[in-house]
């Protein structure tokens, strides 16, 4: 796995997003597939034994200073991607349940590349509008790297112009319209392969880096 600007993957993390994949890989195909229902009772089995394991070790205590306190994650130039921790719920690589993104910068906007596959799908051939909210909200949040600060989600509104295909490659990009004091005020929009828009976005973020330098301090400190 490629270095990624902030820090490289622990030995751990790389070896988890190497099972998150499988994980992701095995959710697409068990709904694209016409599996006998005995080659899924049969793997079922299988798996048990694996959730077993997984469940006998003990908590992982994360920690939160190496990424998620305000400024300890390095400002991506022009071109480089944005560092992704693998924790990061919905676009974490290490996390299954959500879609791995890798982040862009382009100017002053963040962008991402993706296609949607059959466990995105919510109407036939669609994805459900909920990835698409999660999409944003996400991307909407690497933005926030550009302004050296952590912030919570106040709202997000996503304007469906267009039904947006799985299996078809978008363009997701993001970009901040104004910030007022704490307040961050921010946009997006997705474009078809065609470069067609079929959706927009636009939030309100809260500063709350001063909530987040405290958990790191507090973190740091029970070690």
């Amino acid at each position: 796995m490629p270095a990624v600007l902030g820090r490289d993957y622990t030995a751990e993390e790389v070896a988890r997003v190497a099972l998150t994949d499988q994980m992701r890989r095995m959710a697409n195909d068990l709904l694209r597939g016409d599996h006998a229902a005995a080659d899924l009772v049969a793997m079922a089995e299988r798996l048990k034994l694996e959730a077993d394991a997984l469940s006998e070790v003990p908590d992982r205590v994360p920690d939160y200073s190496r990424f998620d306190e305000p400024g300890s994650t390095p400002v991506p130039d022009e071109g480089e991607e944005f560092f992704n921790s693998p924790d990061r719920p919905f676009s974490g690589r290490g996390h299954p349940y959500g879609l791995p993104l890798r982040v862009y910068r382009e100017g002053d906007r963040a962008v991402t590349d993706v296609v949607l596959e059959r466990s995105h799908q919510g109407a036939p051939g669609m994805a459900h509008g909920g990835f698409v909210a999660a999409i944003y909200d996400d991307l909407l949040g690497f933005l926030l790297m550009l302004q050296e600060t952590i912030a919570f989600t106040a709202y997000l509104t996503v304007n469906y112009k267009l039904g947006t295909l799985i299996g078809e490659p978008l363009r997701f990009e993001a970009w901040i319209d104004r910030v007022e004091g704490k307040k961050m005020f921010l946009a997006g929009e997705c474009r078809d392969g065609t470069g067609t828009i079929v959706t927009t976005a636009e939030g309100l973020f809260i500063d709350a880096s001063d909530r987040f330098r405290e958990l790191a301090e507090t973190t740091g400190s029970q070690k």
